[in-house]
């Protein structure tokens, strides 16, 4: 089919569903005319690769990425000897690679091994009269079974991107300080030991930074706020960092994600962080900070990711005048010191969370472009949320995009809970569990349909279940055990469908889920609409609301965890943003 094309320069089939086998009755691809580009990554092709590719000696381009391709790493690629650019990552294929191998490809501009193959890099002893491309400007190397920082890196004068994370490093050079063109350096899921040195500085072209999951010790550099006006994405999470978190970030800095979660740092919050007029995620959950709410982020107009789980901030949560989070769409400040009554001032400030805002598709339409366009690898960004044994996963690009929550559990917040709270009703998530609300179930909790997850438990809530719950269609896990709830389990829609152990530890409970029975299954009529029309019509949240939602990383990230756990994992937020 394609050899009658005589003047074909390229083929572009990323994303589809193809064989390379000449027995596909869609495609046959094992005669082509003498193209320069062949673009086949994501297009869930398997087995070896093709010989017939050999014969293509003047590809400049030849991206196979994504996809299941195993076996051997065949040595032909290295005689392509017009190749630009190779992209062989994520594929399942073993062997090793000889450093004199690339030297043949002396017009190599991009290299791509990492990502779910099994690759040896092999340097070799005898070096120094191997050439390697020196313009080289983008290089992947993840799971290549690397110990050390591949020295001809060094010589690579051009180099922009490199990502040499999933290997067992444990010391980075210190050359690797002076690759001044560097904008994207990814070491993160190593075993680096050391201090990051201040001379991390020096790269002030960095658009993306990510060295989490390894056991860095000391202090972050002071500078990291501040030394570089192009920094988007900056991931140090999974350390043993300690000390104070930079307190200095410059105006007009580009700061998108942020994320030290899972270190040993303590102090208070830098207030410079209001400079960040960039920010959408801020990650520093699993820290010791000791600071009061902050409520001052709402300053931030594009935030949409706040995370202090597990530290100890204290007080209550509130502002001390109006104050409103544009964007917000996940904040997570469970397993803290917070105290106080939740009013419904607060939770006025996330109007955010109403679907009238999250159903604007111009909402996030910057930031999809941005995710699909940048460096970070989108299908690694992932938000997880476990309870008592339940687990979702929101996998890829779609957690920012539908992913509304909020987490307080853990903490001790007292009084009634807002009926306000009804009218968030883009939540997917709400974990009030583990504090010491009282009253009873707000019935507006009806009105909440796009909600997944209902986390009420040990708390001292009293009074019926509202019937108005059963239409809450979308609901996965339900639990308001452990309070003080009375009367019968509505019998219909979801809340049918959760056994005894969303219910246990309410005495005066009964229901087909439990042990005691209810003598008269009826249940209470619904209210009137009339008791919630002053508020309705008072309020600045609209009705009839379509569902679009969208909502970090970088580098942003990170998950987030519900009932005991509830956590940002980002990125891995935003691998590749930058």
């Amino acid at each position: 089919m394609f050899l009658k094309l005589k003047m074909l320069n390229g083929l572009h089939l990323s994303g589809n569903k193809l064989s390379l086998f000449s027995q596909n009755r869609y495609v046959n691809l094992t005669i082509l005319p003498p193209i320069q580009r062949l673009e086949l990554s994501g297009c869930n092709l398997a087995g070896e690769v093709p010989t017939w590719i050999m014969n293509l000696t003047t590809l400049s381009h030849l991206d196979l990425s994504r996809n299941n391709l195993q076996g051997e790493i065949p040595y032909f690629f290295f005689r392509l000897e017009n190749l630009t650019v190779l992209e062989l990552a994520n594929n399942i294929l073993e062997g090793q690679i000889e450093l004199d191998m690339l030297s043949k490809l002396k017009k190599l501009t991009v290299l791509g091994f990492g990502g779910g193959n099994k690759l040896f890099f092999l340097e070799g002893k005898n070096t120094s009269n191997v050439t390697i491309p020196s313009q080289i400007q983008y290089l992947e190397l993840s799971s290549c079974n690397l110990v050390h920082f591949p020295n001809f890196i060094q010589h690579l004068q051009e180099l922009t991107d490199l990502s040499i994370s999933y290997n067992s490093i444990k010391t980075i050079p210190s050359w690797i300080w002076n690759k001044t063109t560097l904008q994207r350096l990814e070491i993160f899921n190593n075993l680096l030991i050391a201090e990051i040195s201040p001379l991390i500085c020096n790269l002030q072209s960095l658009v993306h930074l990510d060295l989490s999951s390894n056991n860095l010790v000391g202090m972050i550099p002071s500078c990291l706020g501040s030394f570089s006006q192009s920094l988007r994405f900056l991931r140090l999470a999974g350390n043993k960092l300690i000390g104070n978190i930079p307190q200095t970030y410059s105006k007009r800095n580009a700061l998108q994600f942020i994320d030290f979660s899972s270190n040993n740092l303590y102090g208070q919050l830098p207030r410079s962080l209001v400079n960040c007029r960039m920010l959408e995620l801020l990650d520093v959950s699993h820290n010791h900070l000791n600071d009061s709410f902050p409520f001052w982020l709402q300053s931030l107009p594009k935030l949409k990711v706040i995370s202090l789980r597990n530290n100890k901030f204290h007080g209550a949560i509130k502002c001390p005048s109006n104050c409103t989070f544009l964007k917000l769409q996940i904040i997570d400040l469970s397993q803290n010191d917070f105290s106080g009554n939740l009013s419904s001032e607060i939770i006025k400030n996330f109007r955010s969370m109403t679907l009238s805002n999250t159903s604007d598709p111009a909402h996030f339409k910057d930031d999809v472009y941005y995710l699909q366009h940048s460096l970070i690898d989108i299908e690694l960004l992932s938000f997880s949320m476990s309870n008592k044994g339940v687990v979702m996963d929101y996998l890829g690009v779609q957690y920012l995009h539908h992913m509304v929550a909020v987490d307080l559990s853990c903490n001790k917040i007292y009084g009634e809970i807002p009926d306000t709270m009804g009218s968030l009703n883009g939540l997917v998530v709400l974990n009030l569990s583990n504090n010491m609300f009282t009253g009873s179930i707000p019935s507006s909790f009806g009105k909440l349909s796009n909600l997944e997850v209902l986390d009420l438990s040990l708390n001292n809530l009293s009074g019926n279940i509202p019937q108005q719950l059963t239409g809450l269609t979308f609901l996965d896990f339900f639990n308001v055990s452990f309070n003080n709830l009375s009367g019968p389990i509505p019998e219909s829609g979801q809340l049918s469908t959760f056994d005894d152990n969303s219910f246990k530890g309410n005495n005066d409970l009964c229901g087909i889920q439990l042990v005691k029975k209810c003598k008269d299954h009826s249940m209470p009529p619904l209210p009137t609409p009339e008791g919630n029309q002053d508020f309705e019509s008072g309020s600045f949240f609209k009705s009839n609301w379509m569902v679009i939602l969208i909502g970090y990383g970088g580098g942003l990230l990170a998950g987030l965890a519900l009932g005991n756990a509830f956590a940002v994992d980002v990125y891995r937020l935003l691998k590749r943003i930058f």
